[in-house]
């Protein structure tokens, strides 16, 4: 089983990704994640060497408020993946990027990381493709620029992401990061 985390400011459509790639669906509707919630998909993918594999991928969506910093830490653990998505309409969102790369590869070094551009359906956009690519480059990461309104690459990113995770699990076992999720106690 591979475990991706969906990290970025509030409001960038992480919830929609999700939702448009395991459901197929998009709300218009804005509702904040309060902490996580997450979502089970099993998924066939053509490996680069022409063989099929099927994979269950749980998919986390993480609050991207600063209140949640230490429960998304904690979350974030056992992460084989994660997609950091910003909003092309909101440049600050962009900005942040940087941020969010570092707090995740902190916990989860090895982990298949790609960064989003999402709402690429919108007239006002504000981030132009290049900044984008440049941080692809200067992170080292995977780029995509996704509608989770219109579904626009959102299959293509997911597919991606599995397909590289499953590489580097055949490369070098199972254990891509820090461990398994640790077990841990909320409230006092």
């Amino acid at each position: 089983m591979f475990k991706l985390v969906a990290l970025g400011d509030g409001a960038v459509g992480k919830t929609s990704c999700i939702k448009q790639y395991t459901e197929g669906s998009f709300s218009e509707r804005y509702i904040a994640t309060i902490g996580t919630t997450f979502a089970l998909k099993t998924v066939d993918v053509t490996m680069p060497d022409g063989n099929r594999v099927t994979a269950r991928v749980v998919l986390w969506d993480l609050a991207g408020q600063p209140t949640y910093n230490e429960l998304r830490r904690r979350y974030m653990a056992g992460a084989t993946m994660a997609i950091i998505v910003y909003d092309v309409t909101r440049p600050q969102t962009f900005l942040d990027i940087g941020e969010w790369f570092t707090k995740f590869i902190t916990v989860c070094p090895n982990a298949v990381v790609s960064v989003v551009a999402n709402k690429i359906d919108r007239q006002d956009r504000l981030v132009p493709s290049a900044a984008g690519q440049m941080i692809q480059q200067w992170l080292d990461v995977l780029h995509y620029e996704t509608s989770a309104k219109t579904g626009e690459n959102i299959n293509e990113l997911f597919t991606e992401l599995v397909t590289r995770a499953i590489e580097k699990q055949r490369q070098f076992g199972p254990m891509l990061s820090d461990g398994p999720s640790k077990p841990f106690k909320l409230g006092v």
